[in-house]
């Protein structure tokens, strides 16, 4: 059935189309910086002519990214999470996420928080969903939050409260690792029980973002836990290794704060043009003054993202 304008995503969710080309600064863009770009042409040429098992590409892709990803943050905790399973951009894990607990009587996500949350809470839980912000933590509700928070790349606030009344009340969360690596120099502690799952993509830092190349991390797996790690198994290998390969030449030429490094200027040269605040995340400003109301998310502030301004994707009327 042919997805109509009434039945779309930003319909269910309320969030506004930002994909629009006279919406320069909506969504969340990766820049397609020309270094990038190359390095992930090479390493689509190269597929072809490597010459390593399924096995070793799969695991070569995990210890890389399990290395990698971290280095230029202070996560307490993060050597715990040494399982990992390959998963199609962050998206796929949360959809094994909701199954798992689906038993559960409330899913909780912040408002702002990526719209396939809401979407999914307003299709599937309906009356079994309570924003975060409208009621406090209770025994049998299960969590997914972002960190760096998708509404404004920053960490999300009193997050560190949050996840410890998660221990208490035995509420299992997964933390949405998304925009870890357009960010730098974070503090986050990942040592909370409560956490089971840690999910990240390379889609924000490098342009291969149609690949939907990400990793989930936890503590440890129980054989055949779910789809997602059945797909996984080393007799299955049910996993696109090309995308394995190519993560794996991405995170291997290019250090974790390749793109917070590099942009940073940038990000501050164009902030205090549009007088906005600079994210954690190098791509986003954050507007307190209701300016650019247009890209309002569900919260009281508002986000931009330069990545195409800067790669010359799109274009705007400078102030």
């Amino acid at each position: 059935m042919k997805m109509t304008s009434k039945t779309s995503a930003n319909n269910i969710t309320g969030i506004p189309n930002n994909h629009k080309v006279d919406k320069p600064f909506g969504n969340a863009h990766c820049i397609y910086d020309p270094k990038t770009l190359q390095c992930r042409d090479d390493s689509i040429n190269s597929w072809t002519s490597i010459n390593y098992s399924d096995n070793q590409i799969k695991h070569n892709f995990f210890d890389t990214y399990k290395n990698w990803f971290s280095k230029p943050h202070d996560l307490n905790g993060i050597q715990e999470f040494t399982e990992a399973c390959y998963t199609q951009g962050t998206t796929e894990s949360f959809s094994h996420f909701y199954i798992r607990y689906q038993h559960k009587k409330r899913l909780r996500i912040a408002r702002g928080d990526y719209f396939f949350h809401q979407m999914m809470s307003r299709l599937y839980w309906k009356d079994k969903f309570t924003w975060l912000e409208d009621d406090e933590l209770r025994e049998g509700d299960f969590l997914v939050i972002s960190t760096p928070f998708s509404d404004t790349g920053n960490i999300y606030p009193n997050l560190d409260n949050i996840l410890k009344k998660c221990d208490d009340l035995d509420i299992p969360v997964m933390l949405d690792m998304a925009y870890i690596n357009i960010a730098n120099n974070l503090k986050i502690d990942v040592s909370h029980r409560c956490i089971k799952y840690i999910v990240t993509s390379l889609s924000k830092p490098f342009p291969i973002e149609k690949h939907r190349i990400g990793i989930r991390l936890q503590r440890y797996i129980q054989k055949w836990e779910d789809q997602l790690y059945v797909i996984n198994e080393d007799e299955y290998n049910y996993i696109p290794l090309i995308n394995c390969h190519i993560g794996s030449q991405m995170m291997q030429k290019f250090d974790a704060d390749y793109i917070p490094l590099k942009y940073k200027d940038k990000q501050i040269e164009i902030c205090k043009e549009l007088n906005v605040e600079p994210s954690s995340c190098v791509i986003f400003g954050i507007d307190h003054n209701d300016k650019f109301n247009e890209y309002n998310r569900g919260r009281d502030t508002n986000r931009l993202c330069f990545s195409m301004i800067w790669d010359g994707r799109r274009v705007y009327d400078r102030v």
